[in-house]
C-alpha cells in the first residue's frame, strides 16, 4: 500500500467536503434573504433558521480546512518493519482473521476513503483504538477489540 497514494486521497476527500460545506453555507446564507423566507409574522423565524444553519455548515468547512492543514504538515513519514506505530503510521490490523487498514491521522476521524481498492478507516490518537496502537509493533496485540497488527507502513 503506498502511503502517498493514501494521503493524497485524504487530501482530495477533505477537500471536496471542505467545499462541499462552502457552498452549502453561500446557498442557505442567500436563502435566508430569499423572499419565500421573509417573515410572515413575527412568529415566523425561517430566517433566522437559515441563519444558523448557514453559521453551522460555515463552521463544518472551517474545520475540515484545519483538518487539510494537519494533513499538509503531516508528511509521508516512513516506518520500519520494527518502527513503533506512530503519527501518519498505516497500519493493517488481523481481526480474528479479518484485516482492515487503518491510518493514524491528526485529524478526520471515521472518515475512510478507498485506495487500490483497498478501505482505509481514519483514527486519531484521541481514539480508544488510536490509543492502543500508539507505540505497539508489528506482532503486538491490541486490548480490545482483539486485534494484531500485522503491517505498519
Amino acid at each position: 500500500m503506498n502511503k502517498a497514494n493514501v494521503l493524497a486521497s485524504v487530501r482530495e476527500a477533505l477537500l471536496a467536503e471542505c467545499e462541499h460545506f462552502r457552498a452549502l453555507s453561500r446557498r442557505t446564507r442567500a436563502a435566508s434573504s430569499d423572499a419565500e423566507t421573509k417573515a410572515e409574522g413575527k412568529y415566523d423565524t425561517r430566517a433566522t433558521e437559515e441563519n444558523y444553519l448557514a453559521d453551522g455548515q460555515a463552521k463544518q468547512a472551517h474545520l475540515i480546512s484545519q483538518a487539510l492543514a494537519a494533513y499538509a504538515a503531516l508528511g509521508a513519514r516512513s516506518f520500519a518493519a520494527d518502527s513503533p506505530v506512530g503519527l501518519g503510521a498505516l497500519v493493517q490490523l488481523d481481526f480474528a482473521g479479518e484485516t482492515q487498514w487503518f491510518l493514524l491521522g491528526p485529524a478526520a476521524g471515521g472518515k475512510e476513503v478507498t485506495v487500490e481498492g483497498t478501505s482505509i478507516t481514519i483514527i486519531t490518537p484521541e481514539s480508544p483504538l488510536g490509543r492502543q496502537l500508539l507505540g505497539l509493533k508489528r506482532g503486538a496485540s491490541t486490548l480490545s477489540p482483539k486485534a494484531q497488527v500485522r503491517e505498519v507502513g
